[in-house]
């Protein structure tokens, strides 16, 4: 799979349980109205969550349909956000909301005809857009003054920046946007992060990718929650990488820690990048989800996040993340499913092929 097709399938999304113990929402001294567009499905319920324990009061806008029993006591305006059939009636008018949250579209159309709608009714607009803006992943340290997809209509990254441009227009210094890396947690249904959570889990040998020193970079959808949040309510403008954890991390400790959280003692087989790639044709990404070799793309797991944790954000150790998202996989998400998911992983049988290649190299 594509760089590109990888960034639009798998980048991009809660109990009051998994709130967790490391960053728990305090009570706001000054109670808000937050109107979230969407607010069922990943990230969503997340940022439902921590405004509910912050004492804000909720509006949601949705259709009704994913997770609809959610959430009871929160009011619900129904409608929908589709290209050449949006029904937003339902938040025509001239009520008035402190801010508005909006976690997902991916036509930046669907984000101008919010923005539009309710530009003079809100203090505040924000946004959850990718690292897949973003042009060059040739060197480390991206910032978020980087070169960015310009005119490139129709495609995940270049939407997201026509999105970005459009809430510069309606909302100028009013307006909060967070750059995120892959996001994990409770609720993810996406298969990247998940193929290694099964595979440390259930095997007694996984095959590891490369020499571990690649990079991997990501953020826990509780802490995307909780920087939204805050964003709102203290109305900081501006665009934010958020690419956790707070200091590198290797696919090795990636790995290695991940498995220490599930309390496994499955095997990692390290094998060389070259014999993966050349020898047996796997490729980083959809067969190895999450994993990008330095000599293909040297930035893609190693943007600077400095702009963010200078303005206080907060990743939770990846222990948490790890058993938090395994606990909903194993309540809900692919249990009886069998990899490739949506292109994503090898086979058990293609792992053991290329497993006893390497052994019988001598």
């Amino acid at each position: 799979m594509h760089r590109r097709s990888f960034l639009q399938t798998t980048l991009g999304g809660l109990a009051a349980a998994y709130v967790g113990a490391t960053q728990k929402a305090v009570a706001s001294e000054t109670p808000m109205k937050i109107l979230v567009l969407g607010g069922t499905n990943f990230v969503g319920p997340a940022v439902v969550e921590r405004a509910l324990a912050a004492g804000h009061e909720v509006t949601l806008f949705n259709r009704g349909i994913t997770r609809p029993y959610l959430f009871p006591n929160v009011e619900k305006l129904r409608g929908d956000r589709r290209l050449n059939g949006s029904d937003l009636s339902a938040l025509a008018g001239k009520r008035r909301w402190d801010a508005v949250i909006d976690v997902w579209p991916e036509q930046s159309a669907l984000v101008a005809e919010t923005a539009r709608l309710l530009a003079d009714r809100t203090d505040f607009y924000f946004f959850c857009s990718s690292i897949a803006v973003y042009r060059n992943f040739s060197r480390a340290g991206l910032q978020e003054s980087d070169p960015v997809h310009i005119n490139n209509p129709g495609w995940y990254g270049g939407e997201k920046v026509a999105a970005e441009q459009l809430l510069s227009t309606y909302f100028p210094n009013a307006h909060g946007v967070s750059r995120c890396h892959a996001i994990f947690g409770p609720r993810d249904d996406g298969a990247a992060f998940h193929y290694w959570l099964r595979r440390l889990a259930f095997e007694d040998e996984v095959l590891a990718p490369g020499n571990g020193n690649d990079p991997v970079q990501y953020i826990d959808v509780r802490d995307l929650a909780g920087w939204i949040l805050d964003s709102v309510e203290s109305k900081r403008a501006g665009i934010f990488n958020m690419c956790g954890p707070e200091k590198p991390l290797q696919f090795r400790d990636f790995l290695e820690v991940t498995r220490e959280a599930l309390g496994s003692d499955v095997r990692l087989t390290w094998v060389d990048a070259d014999f993966l790639r050349r020898e047996q044709g796997v490729n980083s990404f959809s067969d190895m989800p999450l994993w990008a070799p330095l000599d293909e793309d040297e930035g893609f797991y190693q943007i600077s996040g400095a702009k963010a944790l200078a303005a206080g954000a907060h990743y939770r150790p990846l222990q948490e993340t790890a058993r938090a998202a395994w606990r909903w996989y194993s309540a809900y998400n692919f249990r009886h499913t069998s990899f490739p998911v949506g292109g994503l992983g090898l086979s058990r049988e293609r792992e053991q092929e290329i497993l006893n290649s390497w052994r019988s190299r001598g």
